[in-house]
């Protein structure tokens, strides 16, 4: 179990990169390279994590909640630690450290990317893992989409497959676990 979460937190921390990378990109692709003046060349180095979040918050006002970049802060320590180091963590601390990174991957790829990685998950068994096996993921990504959805308004209901308070009065699909509800008029 703990290589499987070793493997996790290193995944993960990738994951989180690649996305802060992309979304950067989408704004102005030089200034995914740590010298803009160098691109396009391929052997130019790109920004680390902390100048991704710098410059999206300067170049596309794209601000970083203190909560995310704490979660941030510590995959990439953790990342560093099992990369560099003979490093272990105890189950429970790993799993929040992935479970806080994963909340921010689904939020921020939906939000700014607009990719529904939730849906990519729900179509098998993997969300259910994830919702079952990660409690800090669980709440994490519910208070996000709670926050999404008094945003836009929605007043949710209960879904009658997860139980979580996240299917619009209307209707619709659970924003939670994808679940469809049709309810009468």
């Amino acid at each position: 179990l703990e290589s499987q979460l070793k493997h996790a937190i290193v995944s993960t921390a990738h994951c989180v990169e690649l996305l802060l990378k992309e979304r950067l990109r989408r704004i102005d692709p030089a200034q995914v390279l740590k010298d803009p003046q160098k691109y396009p060349d391929l052997s130019a180095y790109t920004v680390t994590v902390d100048v991704a979040i710098e410059r999206l918050k300067t170049l596309g006002n794209i601000d970083i909640s203190g909560v995310d970049r704490n979660a941030i802060k510590n995959l990439s320590t953790a990342r560093n630690a099992i990369i560099h180091y003979e490093w272990s963590i105890a189950s429970k601390a790993a799993k929040t450290i992935v479970g806080e990174g994963l909340s921010f991957v689904f939020s921020f790829s939906r939000a700014e990317l607009g990719i529904d990685l939730a849906k990519e998950f729900q179509t098998d068994d993997t969300w259910r893992c994830l919702i079952e096996e990660l409690n800090q993921f669980t709440e994490s990504y519910r208070e996000k989409l709670a926050a999404i959805m008094r945003t836009r308004g929605d007043d949710p209901v209960e879904c009658s497959n997860c139980g979580e308070e996240m299917v619009p009065w209307h209707g619709g699909s659970c924003e939670f676990c994808g679940h469809w509800h049709d309810f009468e008029a």
